[in-house]
């Protein structure tokens, strides 16, 4: 009966002590942190106008793919077979163009994505872990990756993050 007893009051002052060890805890948004601070902002506009011009050669490329099909179809039959076999080959060659194009598209915006907003990302982790320790916080988890029923407000240091890293990385 000793053992259990010895075992039980073990496990007793185990559980008691967990709070006391805890700590105190945050979260980050860092998706969200990264979206709102001014040099974020500004790097996905600058992501937005790359990918809009990249979508603009895209599509000027499938207009190509398309003006080449119509004067394919309306000059098969009046047209010499020399000419008619350019045009398939003209049309062939914009649309291997087309599927390059189309398939070297995303690869490139998260590259792209990536080089921009890599440098974002480090800076607010690194404000983040900074404001922790000058806050008494043990531990700062990323928000969205965590299956969480409930979270206070008073522990998301999103907001915090973001007003301190735009007072430390001030946009031009």
């Amino acid at each position: 009966m000793q053992p259990f007893v010895r075992w039980t009051v073990i496990c007793i002052a185990a559980f008691a002590a967990i709070p006391a060890v805890a700590g105190t805890i945050g979260f980050l948004d860092t998706e969200r942190a990264i979206r709102t601070v001014r040099e974020g902002q500004q790097q996905y506009r600058i992501l937005d106008d790359w990918a809009n011009q990249r979508s603009d050669e895209v599509e000027a490329i499938q207009s190509r793919v398309a003006e080449l099909t119509q004067r394919l179809n309306t000059q098969q039959d009046v047209a010499s077979p020399e000419a008619v076999r350019e045009l398939e080959k003209e049309l062939l060659q914009a649309q291997r163009d087309f599927e390059d194009a189309g398939r070297a598209l995303q690869p490139d915006y998260e590259k792209k994505r990536r080089e921009l907003l890599d440098p974002v990302a480090r800076r607010v982790r690194m404000v983040a872990s900074e404001y922790a320790e000058s806050n008494g916080i043990d531990a700062i988890f990323i928000l969205e990756s965590q299956p969480l029923v409930y979270i206070a407000e008073s522990i998301i240091v999103t907001d915090a993050v973001i007003q301190i890293y735009n007072e430390r990385f001030p946009v031009d």
